[in-house]
């Protein structure tokens, strides 16, 4: 399977793959404009590129939209395999980038110390 990260330069013209599914939906936009406030603070949105419900978005535990103290951990926004992608390890697959993007993240920070 492949993945596509979706960030503020593809954002216009990727599906965000949610519940909501009009393009022309008041939701979608409002959810593409947070999601582009957010990727300055580390959000990540990683979805196959096929259409469907298989995506993870995560964002630093620091950043999160909710009121968590989680240093050093990534809060999970949404994680979503369904329909005919599951049982194909995807979940596996985008969970496992979550935690590279955690270590990769932890050896730079000890790298600047």
């Amino acid at each position: 399977m492949e993945y596509i990260r979706v960030t503020k330069e593809n954002i216009d013209k990727e599906h965000i793959c949610c519940a909501i599914s009009n393009n022309k939906d008041i939701q979608v936009s409002s959810k593409k404009d947070w999601m582009i406030k957010c990727f300055d603070d580390g959000l990540v949105f990683l979805k196959s590129t096929e259409r469907g419900k298989c995506f993870i978005e995560y964002i630093p535990a620091e950043n999160a939209w909710v009121p968590i103290i989680a240093e050093n951990y990534m809060y999970i926004d949404c994680f979503w395999v369904s329909g005919s992608f599951k049982g194909h390890g995807y979940s596996n697959d985008l969970l496992n980038e979550c935690i590279k993007d955690l270590k990769l993240r932890m050896y730079q920070m000890q790298a600047s110390i």
